[in-house]
C-alpha cells in the first residue's frame, strides 16, 4: 500500500502517541498528587484526583498498547490472562473517565442551580459514594471480557499469529453489538448530557451575572457590614470550579464528536468498494483515535489555565523539589515566601451572595 493516507496513518501511529503520553503521565501525575491534597475540602477535586488517575490507566492500557504495536509489540498476545485483562481494564478506564466527568457535571449544575440545597447534596461523603459507584458499574457493565475473549492462534503462510478473539457463542456481541453499546456508553450519551447541563449552567451563570447588577447596592453594603474576606471566598470557589469544569468538559465533547462522526460514517455511509476507501477511513479513524487520547492527556494544562491557585501549588511543588537540600527536613526561605504568596491570592473576585455555596465546598483551584 503506498496511498498517502496509509502513510499518514502509520507516521501519526509512531510519532503522535509518544507525545501524548509523556505529556498524558506527567500532567496527570502533577493533578493527581496537587488535587488530592484538597481532596478533603471539596467534592470536585475528589473527582478529578480519581480522574486523573483513571486517565493514566485510559493512556497506558489503550494509546500505549497502540503505538508499541507499531514495533510489533502487543501485550494483550503474551496470554490468555493478559488478552482478557488488557481489553477489560482498557474498557472500565475509559468509561469511568468520561463518567467522572458527567458526574461533575451534574454536581456543578446542582450547585449553581439550587445553590442553597447544594452543600447537603454536594459533599465529599456523597463524591466517594459516587466514585465507587461509577467504578462498580463499569466493572459490572464490560466483565463479560473475562469470559467473552480469549488469546487464539492462527496460521497464515507458515506464520503463527495470535490474537485476542471472541470466544465461540459471543462473536456477534463482541464484534457486531458492543461497539455501538461502547459508543452509546462513551461517546453519544455523556456527549448529549453535557451538552444540555453546560447549557443550564451558562444560563444560570448568566441570570446570576443580571441579578449582580440589580442587586448591586445591596451587595455593597452586605460586604461592608459582613464578613467581606470569607463572602469572597466562597464566591470566588463557584467561579473557578465553574469555570475550570466547563473548560473540562467542553473538551470532552471538542476531542470526542470527530469519533462520533467516524463511527455513524463507518456504519453508515462508508461503502469499501476498493483499498483507498478503506485507507482513508483508516486515516479518519486514527485522527479521531488521537484526538480521543488527546482528552485524557490535557487536563493538566485546563486546570493551569483556569485555577490560580492550582498553578501557584504546581509552582510550588516544582520550587520545593528543586531547591530542597537533600537530607534537609525544613522548607527553604524562598518555599515559605510562596507558601505566603499563595494565601493571599484566595480572596479576590466575588458574586452575588446568591451562589455562593457552603463550607464544605473547600477552596479554589
Amino acid at each position: 500500500m503506498h496511498y498517502s493516507e496509509y502513510v499518514a496513518h502509520k507516521q501519526i501511529l509512531l510519532y503522535v502517541p509518544p507525545v501524548l503520553l509523556f505529556i498524558g503521565t506527567f500532567g496527570n501525575l502533577f493533578s493527581f498528587c496537587i488535587l488530592l491534597k484538597n481532596a478533603k475540602n471539596a467534592s470536585t477535586y475528589s473527582y478529578l484526583s480519581v480522574l486523573a488517575i483513571v486517565d493514566l490507566l485510559v493512556l497506558y492500557s489503550g494509546l500505549f498498547r497502540l503505538w508499541i504495536g507499531q514495533f510489533m509489540i502487543e501485550i494483550a498476545t503474551i496470554n490468555n490472562f493478559m488478552c482478557k485483562t488488557v481489553i477489560f481494564i482498557g474498557y472500565v478506564s475509559s468509561d469511568t473517565s468520561v463518567w467522572l466527568i458527567v458526574a461533575m457535571t451534574i454536581e456543578r449544575t446542582i450547585v449553581v442551580t439550587f445553590p442553597l440545597k447544594a452543600h447537603t447534596i454536594c459533599n465529599t461523603r456523597h463524591a466517594r459514594v459516587g466514585i465507587l459507584s461509577i467504578i462498580v458499574l463499569f466493572i459490572l457493565v464490560n466483565c463479560h471480557f473475562l469470559w467473552s475473549v480469549e488469546l487464539k492462534h492462527f496460521t497464515f503462510n507458515d506464520t503463527v499469529i495470535s490474537k485476542c478473539h471472541p470466544t465461540p457463542g459471543y462473536t456477534r456481541l463482541v464484534e457486531d453489538i458492543w461497539p455501538w453499546v461502547d459508543a452509546i456508553i462513551y461517546s453519544f450519551l455523556p456527549s448529549f448530557l453535557i451538552l444540555v447541563l453546560n447549557s443550564l449552567i451558562i444560563l444560570n451563570v448568566i441570570s446570576a451575572r443580571n441579578a449582580r447588577k440589580r442587586l448591586r447596592q445591596q451587595s455593597k453594603l452586605f460586604l461592608r457590614n459582613g464578613n467581606p474576606s470569607h463572602h469572597r471566598q466562597h464566591c470566588e470557589v463557584s467561579k473557578k470550579i465553574t469555570l475550570m469544569l466547563l473548560a473540562v468538559s467542553f473538551t470532552f465533547l471538542v476531542t470526542t464528536l470527530p469519533m462520533n462522526l467516524v463511527v455513524i460514517y463507518k456504519s453508515v455511509f462508508l461503502i469499501p468498494d476498493n483499498v483507498k476507501t478503506l485507507t482513508q477511513a483508516k486515516l479518519m479513524n486514527t485522527v479521531a483515535e488521537m484526538l480521543m487520547y488527546t482528552n485524557h492527556s490535557i487536563n493538566f494544562f485546563l486546570y493551569c489555565a483556569t485555577g490560580k491557585k492550582f498553578r501557584n501549588q504546581f509552582k510550588a511543588m516544582v520550587c520545593y523539589v528543586c531547591r530542597k537540600k537533600p537530607g534537609s527536613g525544613r522548607s527553604s526561605p524562598t518555599m515559605r515566601l510562596a507558601k505566603v504568596n499563595q494565601s493571599r491570592t484566595d480572596y479576590m473576585y466575588c458574586e452575588p451572595t446568591t451562589t455562593a455555596i457552603n463550607d464544605n465546598r473547600g477552596t479554589h483551584l
